[in-house]
């Protein structure tokens, strides 16, 4: 019978072992299992090539059964003669055929570097960053987007996105909108600043800038949880929580969510924002100098909706709403009565 020559490599390469080892097919199974009663010479082959199947196959092998079983066959085979070594030319060397034991072990030593590599693949980080003066939108490996402001970054590892578990880190500020998935998935965004965010599906923004952190919910519900000893606060649509370097003390209020993801619409809104705080976001979105003269006072507010233009022509229009004017110097603008 012709499979009884059959090496590993025959066998992984006939279709009705394949079958047999598949499962799917009764009359394969059945004669396999006849042919292996039969005690063939190459039931070694066979149990090796079985064995490669389960390796290739993503199936666990069963290593202490298989080797057993080999190791029986090998003892059951007769002790081959010593034949005379045959006389080779000097310019023909002679050349080995490897075994099914080194295909084996090649196989093996590929699958465990797939592995390898596919686990350090996961644990890789993805950073994605903004210039000064861009917006862009990423999507996530849930489906989720987030749109990222001027001077932002998020990064992730693959493996953070899983059925358990949504991981990201944001710097800058960030529109989230998360998809919810069949498995409730939480959905995490963290920050080096004082707290975190979870959330399960719902639309949001995170601004996590030095002078200043803020939470706004448009839709859904999300829950902030502070670094510190500060007790976690759940938003309601249309609520905002925020901290600052000035007063690292939370201070939740109700808001249009509208006024602060602006910048998605490449809008800069001000609705009786300190002058400081428009300085601050000026520097973040645009990445240039900005000061008050001395005379000027920082509480000054300033109302109104500007288009996120050059930076100079947004703050020409500052200087006329809050009455001041713009001088440029070698070292940035400077806002003066």
């Amino acid at each position: 019978m012709k499979y009884d020559t059959y090496t590993a490599d025959d066998f992984l390469l006939d279709d009705q072992f394949l079958a047999y080892c598949r499962g799917n097919d009764q009359e394969a199974v059945l004669f396999w299992e006849q042919w292996q009663q039969a005690n063939p010479p190459n039931l070694a082959a066979f149990r090796e090539a079985e064995r490669m199947y389960g390796i290739l196959s993503g199936q666990q092998p069963r290593l202490d059964n298989s080797l057993q079983e080999l190791e029986a066959l090998i003892q059951q085979q007769p002790t081959p003669t010593a034949a005379p070594a045959p006389v080779l030319p000097m310019h023909k060397p002679a050349v080995l055929k490897p075994g099914w034991w080194t295909v084996a072990a090649s196989v093996a030593a590929l699958v465990l570097a797939g592995w390898a590599g596919y686990w350090f693949w996961q644990q890789q980080y993805v950073t994605e960053v903004t210039a000064y003066n861009e917006r862009r939108t990423i999507t996530l490996p849930d489906g989720s987007t987030v749109a990222l402001n001027s001077h932002s970054s998020v990064r992730y590892q693959r493996s953070s996105f899983t059925e358990s578990a949504r991981t990201i880190e944001l710097t800058g500020e960030g529109f989230f909108d998360v998809t919810h998935t069949a498995t409730h998935t939480p959905f995490t965004v963290r920050t080096n600043g004082p707290f975190d965010v979870q959330v399960l599906g719902t639309t949001f923004s995170v601004q996590n800038r030095p002078h200043q952190q803020r939470v706004v919910l448009n839709t859904g519900q999300v829950r902030v949880s502070f670094h510190d000893a500060q007790p976690a606060v759940t938003l309601q649509p249309g609520q905002l929580v925020e901290t600052s370097a000035s007063d690292p003390q939370p201070r939740q209020r109700t808001v249009r969510p509208t006024l602060y993801n602006a910048w998605i619409r490449n809008q800069l809104v001000f609705e009786n924002a300190s002058l400081i705080e428009v300085v601050w976001t000026l520097k973040e979105q645009f990445g240039i100098p900005v000061r008050l003269a001395n005379t000027v006072s920082g509480n000054q507010t300033v109302t109104g909706v500007l288009p996120i233009s050059d930076p100079e022509t947004v703050l020409r229009a500052i200087a006329e709403l809050s009455q001041l004017s713009l001088t440029k110097t070698d070292h940035g603008f400077v806002l003066s009565p």
